[in-house]
Order: structure tokens, then C-alpha cells, then sequence
């Protein structure tokens, strides 16, 4: 059996040799997958220089979906010592490192630096009732204006009430509350340090005043000091120990970590208001990355660009589950034949973001006849989470008019080619998929080359592009009603609660 690439877009990926110097060393932190690369100064990925140490998170009925902050580190230094080995003497080329990871995440440490909790990533629902009490104690819209942020279970002052409640011995012993970006550059450098990008996407971040909102500080009782400065500065000088491991980067410039939603924008060439990027891994998104000095939103890259567009809690996670769920069944090939008439599904397996915002929604399936198989069940599972997508864009299309394009990119699109049609007729707008792979390792990379200062703008590192998919009239109408249905089902569930 041929081995799976080890890039989404392998045919891209460029031998040692040919890499134009200086190299970015760039590690990407996903929910479940683990990966470094070396790219060089176009954004090219050199494919001998790739390692992976994947790990599924820890799943529980309570909704915790949580990481062991420690094997993390262990994981990225292990893939980092494969990259370095595979560079050979060209690693002394590499001029800075960048980290993406997945936003939202939290994890305690106390002030022997240990950690005093799991990894809550931004999927852990169990900080529900938290978000619902924190709605019915602090004005939601005087929040929202501010941080850019509502209450959710997703964001840190749900999951700091939480773990007050859930684990008051381990809350009190913590001294310090950091993502899991800043817990691995915690372990690897002394100090802690946040990037304005990362920090945005707490929901304790005054996107005014770029510092963290004292307002919401006070009333979860948090001191600034628990937390992280502020600063998109590199750091430099490991400590001894990691150090004497790799030599060849105890000086260099590391890069604070960048949300993997900014940085996936950014590496499939999305960094203006008229392109969008439609996102598919374990969640999903479709997002808008550009400059602005104006209102505040959920998160950034940097103190200057921001992101707009809204989040999915179901993507790739989902098609996982059905590929467990009904392992019978090749969901490459439901698109040749027509889609089970009646059946609905509302794959909300992590609860929601956008649109709902409704951290204890679960997923449902109406419709159900004594002919359904699973090849409809999945199908109307898929199309359910096109249907998702199609709501989240016309939210985006209305607050930022003008999309020329959209892109798609995430490890989960790009593998699985055949969902680009699907979204297309959803969106009913052409996709153009990604010709760079995918997005977050490239895109903290350029960041880093630009925050070094080896290229003057993110913008000068040209993104390609592959195939476009354009959406077809009477596949669009057909999913236009089948959200319609969704949508009624979902209110109809609600008005049950």
C-alpha cells in the first residue's frame, strides 16, 4: 500500500538543495496532529524535513475534549530533533522559528512551573454552566464590545470559572495561566510571553487597548500577573538544557506562537478584506485577515491585523466520527448518487460556535425511515456540516461585502478534494483550493520571516493557487432547502430545552 503524503500539497514540497536561504524552522500544534517544517524564504516546505507526532486528545461524556501539556512539549522536541537531523548542515541556515497552535487553549502551572492542569482546548465543553453563570453576572454585550468575545465555553473566563469549581486545590495552586504556545516557549525559555494574536482570542483581551481587560480580571478574581505579557517580540537564549540540544537554534529568534486561524489565513494567501479563507480540520472556519485600526473582533494576528469571520466546532472531527462510526462505508462515493430525500442531520458532535453560540448543543438526525442506510446517514452528516458553513458565510458576506474569493485550505479539504464541491454548491460561490498546502505551518512561517525582518511585508510572499470549483445552480437550490430544514430542526430541538 503507497504511503500517505506527508504534506497536503506534496508535489510542492521542494528537495533540501533547492531551498533559497535563510529557513524558518516552523511547528504546528493541532488539536490532535503535531508536525515541524522547514520552509524557506518563498513559504516553500522542504519535504525531507518534516516530522509528525500525532496524539488524540482525552475525550470524556462530560465534554472534555483535554491534552497532557507535557507530552505536548516532549512530542514538539522529539519532532524538532528529526527536522534539525534532516537538515543536516543546512539547519545552521535556519534564521528564525515560528509556532502556530490552536487558539483558545488553557492550561495551569504552579510556581515551581509544573502544570497544574490538562490542556483545555477549545472543544472542552465542560465549562457550559460557567459560560451560562458568567452570562447572568457580567453585562454580555459590554463584554462583547470590548473583548470582541461572548461567553462560551471555548473562552478563557468560562474555563477559569470552571476549574475554580471543578478543581479548587489545583486552581489555587496555580500561578500562572498560559496556552499551550506559551507553555512550551515557558518550558523553553525563562519568562512568559503572549502574542497579541493569542491573547485576542482568550476573551479577557481589551482589543482597544491591546492589553488584557482588567474589568473581567477583577470579577473572575485573576491578577495580572497570572498571566502572560504581552508581546508579539521574539524571545532568544534556550535554556542550557535545550540549549546543548540544538545548538544551531540557541539564538535564534523564536517567534511567539500564533493562533492557527490567522496563520492559515495567512499561509493560503488570505490577508485582505476581499478574500476569504474557508477552513477545514478538526473544526472549521471561514475567516477574513486584514489591517484595520477600527472595532474590535474575536482575534488577530498581530496588534495590527485582525481576523473576522466565525468559527465551526464540527469539521473534520466530524467526518472522523463517521469514518469510526460506519466504516463500511467510502464517503468519496456518496457524491454519485442523489441524497436520501427527508433526512436531516445536525452534526453539532462538539456543541457550537457560530452561529449559535450554544456550547451544549449536541447533534441530532430527523428523518430516519426503514430504508435508511448508513451511506444516507453519512451523507446528510456531510451536507449537515456544509450546511453550517453556509450559515457562517452569510454572516461573513454581510459584515465584510465584497469577497472576490474564497480559498479553501485545511488538512481535512485538502486531503479530501471531492468536499470542495460540496462547499462550493453550499456557499454558492466559486472555491479556489490552495496550490501551497496547508496553511498554519506556512502561515506562521511567513510571519516569522516578516517579524525578523528578512522580507518587509507578509504580503511579499506570493501564496499559489489550484483548482476552482464553482458551484451548480440546482445542487445549490437543493442544499439551500436542506438548510432551511436545519435550521427548523435546530429551533424546533431548541424550544424543547
Amino acid at each position: 500500500m503507497r504511503a500517505p503524503p506527508r504534506y497536503a500539497n506534496e508535489p510542492l514540497a521542494i528537495a533540501l538543495r533547492e531551498a533559497r536561504p535563510p529557513l524558518v524552522l516552523a511547528i504546528d500544534i493541532g488539536t490532535s496532529g503535531l508536525r515541524t517544517f522547514l520552509f524557506d524564504v518563498r513559504g516553500r516546505p522542504v519535504g525531507s524535513a518534516i516530522a509528525h507526532r500525532d496524539r488524540t486528545p482525552r475525550t470524556a461524556a462530560d465534554g472534555e475534549v483535554s491534552v497532557d501539556p507535557d507530552e505536548r512539549v516532549r512530542a514538539a522536541a522529539d519532532a524538532i530533533d528529526e527536522t534539525l537531523a534532516a537538515a543536516g548542515r543546512r539547519a545552521k541556515e535556519i534564521a528564525a522559528v515560528a509556532t502556530s497552535t490552536f487558539w483558545h487553549s488553557l492550561v495551569g502551572v504552579d510556581a515551581r512551573g509544573r502544570p497544574t492542569t490538562r490542556v483545555l482546548t477549545w472543544a472542552d465543553t465542560r465549562a457550559r454552566n460557567a459560560a451560562a453563570a458568567l452570562r447572568s453576572e457580567v453585562d454580555p454585550r459590554a463584554t462583547h464590545a470590548r473583548t470582541g468575545c461572548t461567553f462560551h465555553a471555548s473562552y478563557w473566563p468560562a474555563k477559569l470559572r470552571y476549574l475554580k469549581e471543578a478543581d479548587r486545590e489545583a486552581y489555587v495552586r496555580t500561578a500562572k495561566w498560559l496556552s499551550l504556545g506559551e507553555y512550551l516557549y515557558f518550558r523553553l525559555f525563562s519568562g512568559t510571553r503572549a502574542a497579541h494574536g493569542m491573547a485576542s482570542a482568550t476573551g479577557i483581551y481589551d482589543q482597544a487597548r491591546r492589553a488584557w481587560d482588567d474589568r473581567l480580571l477583577a470579577h473572575l478574581g485573576v491578577g495580572e500577573s497570572a498571566l502572560s505579557q504581552i508581546s508579539d517580540e521574539p524571545q532568544q537564549g534556550l535554556r542550557p538544557s535545550f540549549a546543548r540540544r540544538w545548538p544551531v537554534l540557541a539564538r535564534v529568534p523564536w517567534v511567539p506562537a500564533i493562533g492557527d486561524g490567522a496563520c492559515s489565513n495567512l499561509g493560503a494567501g488570505a490577508i485582505s478584506r476581499d478574500r476569504a479563507a474557508l477552513f477545514l480540520g478538526t473544526s472549521g472556519a471561514i475567516r477574513v485577515l486584514y489591517a484595520t485600526d477600527g472595532p474590535p473582533v474575536v482575534a488577530g494576528l498581530d496588534a495590527r491585523r485582525v481576523v473576522a469571520g466565525g468559527a465551526l466546532s464540527n469539521g473534520g472531527n466530524v467526518i472522523a466520527w463517521l469514518a469510526r462510526t460506519f466504516p463500511q462505508v467510502d464517503l468519496a462515493k456518496l457524491w454519485r448518487s442523489s441524497s436520501a430525500l427527508g433526512l436531516i442531520a445536525l452534526p453539532l458532535l462538539a456543541g457550537d460556535r457560530t452561529p449559535s453560540w450554544n456550547d451544549a448543543a449536541r447533534g441530532a438526525l430527523a428523518g430516519i425511515g426503514i430504508t435508511t442506510t448508513a451511506e444516507d446517514i453519512a451523507r446528510a452528516t456531510l451536507e449537515g456540516v456544509a450546511f453550517r458553513a453556509a450559515r457562517v458565510w452569510r454572516l461573513v458576506d454581510a459584515a465584510l461585502p465584497g469577497i472576490a474569493t474564497v480559498v479553501a485550505t485545511g488538512g481535512t479539504l485538502l486531503r479530501l478534494p471531492w468536499l470542495m464541491q460540496l462547499f462550493a454548491d453550499a456557499l454558492d460561490r466559486p472555491v479556489v483550493m490552495s496550490g501551497a498546502g496547508e496553511g498554519s505551518a506556512r502561515g506562521a512561517a511567513i510571519a516569522a520571516l516578516e517579524r525578523v525582518g528578512i522580507v518587509p511585508t507578509i504580503a511579499a510572499v506570493r501564496s499559489p493557487l489550484g483548482r476552482t470549483y464553482r458551484p451548480d445552480a440546482a445542487a445549490h437550490a437543493r442544499l439551500a432547502e436542506g438548510l432551511a430544514r436545519q435550521s427548523a430542526l435546530e429551533d424546533a430541538l431548541a424550544s424543547m430545552t
